[in-house]
């Protein structure tokens, strides 16, 4: 036996016979009556006893309520990690933006590097200067196709009612057009739907701008505008918003209905175009704060308590759906809303025709890339769950936007066949889009490689290519729109283009080039579609020799 000083304890020969009792306790017993020693090695109590003596009652009792004592802190330790374990699982589900992944160690092969957080990076410095390169943007591309075309529309933010209305009117413009026009977009706080006259009411007292606000541009409130085919922003006021200095505001809560009316429903283009400038307009909105909130005029949460009306009789057409991408709610029309139907806040979006890809379409620009059209092709793959990442590999695909009813390609089925015996490595396939659904469009235009058509609105497909595609325009005789050309530019296209003639057998006067067919000569055809598909030989998972 050893004490408590660590000597070796020998008991003297009259002590021999004693009882030894072993206590496995984690607290040294007090002494009653007995002298007590301890095993370090297996932190066990040894307690003696006289000869012949037997361990009192009273303790027993004390040795059971250290025993007791042991329980209830071993229990009270256990039912704090339980408490610290649950804490930190609560914490982890609040992080609602955080992946699994994101909590796990990073981890690297066997020489390759270290982890973020190994020591060695403690000493280490960043990247020479030199790799911060970013490609260059001319200010005429950042203000039209970067995010700085969405911080100038927040930052032109313009309250038009007096503050002791009892609503609030606030619209940010744009001046992207050529001309003096001013593109706006509207949020109305506190809106009451009249039932009667089916119109909003907004309790807004119009207030005069001041002369700071009339020389940056700002427009009166009368002076915002219409577009083609009767949309816009004046039109939508005109039509279904109405202001009432005396209107009593009842207490609202944050509901979100959108007024759209459409230019039409199936020109691809003119519905992109408007869905675009609704998501721009969302996104500015959650960049803005609202004055006196603290708070940005519109979340990503809120979308589930959005919903679009359409003020339109038209049909809904295949690009219906891409609508709800921000308004979560579904999608009604004017004679849908109900006597209890409840209305807080309504928006206004910008018009498609202020859309910036549609200015100075006629003329040439140089810009390279655009954040903005690009934040919104991956919105619209993903609503449609199509991988925009995914390689393509094997033959080259070759998809020819098949126009039905005006500037068709004459001899065009004959010539593609003549392509397919000529040129090596390419799959061709001719597609009248307007026969399917939008998904399935995106889905054939996800696997094509070059994009061939006559100029037409089938031609904005082209957005949804991969980058580093190619794009072929065959225009109309004398047609000198440059449009698609822009477009193809800013999603990192090759570009090609050619001008067709009339067919020889036609005999139009007219002239009108939207509506009549187009002759290519098959040698040119077949030049133009080789230099398209080789340019693509050697691109991505491709190794074909040209010749």
């Amino acid at each position: 036996m050893y004490s408590a000083s660590g000597r070796r304890f020998v008991q003297p020969q009259a002590a021999r016979g004693r009882v030894t009792c072993k206590v496995n306790l984690k607290q040294p017993a007090q002494q009653v009556g007995a002298s007590h020693t301890r095993d370090f090695t297996t932190q066990n109590y040894f307690i003696s006893y006289g000869y012949h003596h037997q361990p009192s009652s009273l303790f027993i009792k004390q040795q059971t309520m250290l025993h007791g004592t042991f329980l209830h802190r071993r229990r009270a330790i256990v039912l704090l990690a339980v408490a610290v374990l649950f804490l930190l699982l609560t914490i982890y589900s609040l992080q609602s933006q955080a992946r699994f992944r994101d909590y796990l160690p990073e981890w690297r092969l066997p020489g390759v590097g270290f982890a973020q957080d190994d020591t060695h990076s403690q000493n280490a410095l960043d990247l020479p200067p030199e790799y911060n390169l970013e490609p260059y943007n001319t200010p005429f591309c950042a203000e039209r196709f970067g995010r700085e075309y969405l911080e100038r529309l927040r930052n032109s933010f313009t309250g038009y009612c007096t503050p002791d209305s009892a609503s609030n009117l606030t619209c940010f413009h744009s001046h992207m057009a050529s001309d003096s026009r001013i593109d706006t977009f509207c949020i109305g706080r506190s809106a009451v739907f009249d039932f009667t006259d089916r119109k909003f009411s907004l309790g807004c007292n119009l207030r005069a701008l001041t002369p700071n606000e009339t020389s940056a541009s700002i427009p009166e409130f009368s002076a915002l505008r219409s577009y083609w085919y009767d949309t816009g922003p004046r039109t939508v006021f005109d039509k279904v918003v109405k202001m009432d200095a005396n209107l009593a505001v009842p207490s609202t809560t944050a509901n979100y209905t959108i007024l759209i009316k459409r230019e039409g429903a199936f020109n691809v283009w003119h519905c992109l175009m408007e869905i675009w400038s609704l998501t721009m307009s969302l996104d500015v909105l959650r960049m803005a704060i609202e004055p006196n909130e603290d708070a940005p005029f519109f979340v990503a949460g809120d979308a589930e308590k959005t919903q679009i009306l359409i003020l339109d009789d038209l049909e809904n057409g295949p690009y219906f759906d891409l609508w709800t991408l921000f308004a979560k709610r579904p999608v009604i029309r004017l004679n849908d809303i109900s006597e209890d139907t409840n209305i807080e806040n309504i928006i206004v979006p910008l018009p498609g025709a202020s859309s910036p890809l549609w200015q100075g379409d006629w003329d040439i620009h140089a810009c390279e890339r655009s954040e903005l059209l690009r934040t919104f092709t991956h919105r619209v793959l993903d609503f449609y769950q199509i991988d925009a990442w995914a390689p393509h590999s094997g033959d080259l695909v070759l998809t020819y936007v098949d126009r039905k009813e005006s500037r068709r390609l004459a001899d065009h089925v004959s010539y593609f066949e003549e392509l397919k015996a000529t040129i090596p490595h390419v799959k061709v396939q001719i597609i009248d889009f307007a026969a399917i659904s939008f998904k399935e469009q995106l889905q054939i235009i996800h696997e094509t490689d070059v994009l061939v058509g006559v100029h037409g609105a089938g031609l904005t497909h082209g957005m949804f290519l991969r980058e580093g595609s190619v794009m072929v325009e065959i225009l109309p005789p004398d047609l000198t729109h440059k449009g698609f050309r822009n477009l193809a530019g800013v999603m990192g296209h090759t570009y090609l283009s050619t001008h067709a003639t009339k067919p020889p057998e036609t005999n139009s006067k007219d002239g009108n080039w939207h509506t009549e067919d187009v002759f290519l000569e098959k040698d040119r055809f077949i030049d133009l579609m080789e230099v398209a598909i080789k340019t693509l030989y050697n691109k991505g998972l491709r190794n074909y020799d040209v010749n």
